[in-house]
């Protein structure tokens, strides 16, 4: 399961690229965000002082209102009402002090409700704040990028669970 949320998300963007219908690429995008979320069911519901992932999309505040658990998603996948913002993930770099760079080779993803869909995050950068027995916390920025357009992600926080499930 860990690697068919990137090949989805690829399979989307290869499609759209070449596709000059505006309409049916956002058709595709709920396509694929409805997928995504009938194979990983059991988001997380956020709360104060847990599960958390938080940023300014074009300096609007957005909030998750669920987070898919890292371990299942292989991705740290924040979720509100179809607009998602996909970070990557090892357990091993949850490390405090720990920088990740975005690329094409390490991208972060930003799904939204608007006539785009999909935005790739090649540039930014997420840094792990605090790291213990129970929770990993970070911070992040990036801009998205499709075809043209570009997108600002601004202020960005998450924190995630690190217990081990017994």
């Amino acid at each position: 399961m860990k690697h068919i949320l990137p090949l989805l998300i690829l399979t989307f963007m290869l499609y759209s690229c070449g596709n000059d219908n505006t309409d049916k690429a956002i058709s595709d995008a709920k396509e694929v965000q409805s997928a995504i979320k009938q194979m990983q069911p059991g988001g997380i519901p956020t709360t104060a002082g847990g599960w958390t992932m938080t940023a300014k999309i074009k300096d609007k505040n957005w909030t998750a209102n669920s987070i898919m658990p890292p371990e299942a998603a292989g991705r740290i996948v924040g979720d509100d009402n179809g607009v998602s913002i996909s970070l990557p993930y090892d357990r091993r770099d949850m490390v405090p002090g720990k920088k990740t760079t975005f690329s094409h080779d390490n991208a972060v993803d930003l799904m939204t409700n608007d006539e785009v869909g999909l935005w790739g995050g090649y540039s930014g950068e997420m840094e792990v704040t605090k790291v213990d027995n129970e929770w990993a916390e970070g911070k992040f920025f990036f801009t998205g990028a499709s075809d043209d357009k570009k997108i600002e992600v601004t202020e960005g926080v998450f924190r995630i669970s690190m217990a081990m499930k017994k």
